[in-house]
């Protein structure tokens, strides 16, 4: 029998030590399927097996154009453009729904009451921002998100339907050839492609609990509640945080995307950030993070042609006076 429920991940090799923490915190709470791709890595499955993790190989993707991807993508944007296909993947094994999950995600509390609200829905997002960010409005932050998207592409879920398939298919269209970043044409990498979920999904639904997919751009709602123990995102439970764009080697820092944020001003909540490099060490970061992407370097010839293109059509906007 199939199993209603699963989750899933992508990594490049050198993210192994963050699949195995996100492994590891989903099973304290949860014993539905996790399955992870693990990109160009043929003993996955041996450095998984102690988690209970399912091996989802690329022999089994059924995405169009992934030779070309292979080619034209590196690490992130690789495994950001097959999200689609391998919620598909889980789609076609018969469970009924299907979460997709960033790799530098931590659960730090159940996830049932919003793993319950994707099963009754075709499409589930998160929104960075909620009616509780009002309270202290970041001006800054908003108009990152205008250019990176309003919803956060590391939680992404889907309930066994025509209409969540035909939007995956639609997405994986998209991110065949456009999964990159280049916020003046309205790219960022998958993300941005989600803002156009609205017009393409009736049942489409905002998973609103705070504490789910929070991340630096929630840090001014969160606490920690010494009484209970744990940590908090505007009184609610932090269920699932993301650690975006934290770099191990500079654990000074809690985002590459607020370079001027400090581990050190965060108070109690330092303890969040410390506890995950803690784990990240303990799984074996420093000896996975020097692990190569393992098809080549063909990528960033790519990118050095979209950094020319870029320019031309800079270029010939002020030439234009556009």
């Amino acid at each position: 029998m199939v199993e209603p429920l699963a989750v899933v991940t992508a990594a490049a090799p050198n993210y192994l030590a963050q699949v195995r923490v996100l492994a590891r915190s989903f099973r304290r709470h949860h014993a539905a399927p996790f399955y992870a791709f693990l990109a160009g890595d043929g003993e996955a499955e041996r450095r998984l097996r102690d988690l209970d993790v399912r091996i989802v190989s690329i022999r089994t993707l059924r995405a169009p154009g992934l030779a070309g991807m292979l080619l034209r993508y590196g690490p992130k944007q690789f495994c950001a453009a097959i999200k689609p296909a391998l919620l598909l993947s889980l789609l076609d094994l018969g469970h009924q729904t299907a979460v997709f999950l960033d790799p530098d995600l931590y659960v730090a509390d159940t996830l049932e009451p919003c793993l319950a609200e994707a099963a009754a829905h075709s499409l589930t997002l998160t929104p960075h921002i909620g009616p509780e960010s009002l309270v202290q409005a970041d001006e800054p932050l908003e108009r990152s998100l205008l250019m990176a998207g309003m919803y956060n592409a590391g939680f992404v879920a889907v309930r066994q339907c025509s209409e969540a398939r035909a939007f995956l298919q639609w997405w994986m269209e998209r991110l065949r050839r456009h999964c990159y970043e280049d916020p003046r044409q309205g790219i960022h990498f998958d993300q941005r492609w989600l803002d156009l979920a609205p017009g393409y999904v009736a049942d489409l639904h905002l998973l609103r609990d705070p504490g789910c997919n929070a991340g630096y751009w929630r840090l001014g709602e969160a606490a920690w509640d010494p009484e209970a123990g744990r940590f908090l995102i505007s009184g609610r439970p932090l269920r699932l945080f993301h650690f975006s764009g934290y770099d191990p080697q500079r654990p000074s820092l809690v985002t590459r995307y607020r370079p001027d944020w400090r581990v050190d001003s965060l108070g109690t909540l330092q303890r969040l950030f410390q506890l995950y490099h803690h784990l990240l060490l303990e799984e074996g970061w420093l000896e996975h993070a020097r692990r190569p992407w393992p098809w080549g370097d063909a990528w960033r010839a790519w990118e050095a042609i979209r950094r020319v293109r870029r320019a031309v059509r800079t270029a010939r906007r002020m030439l234009s006076g556009a």
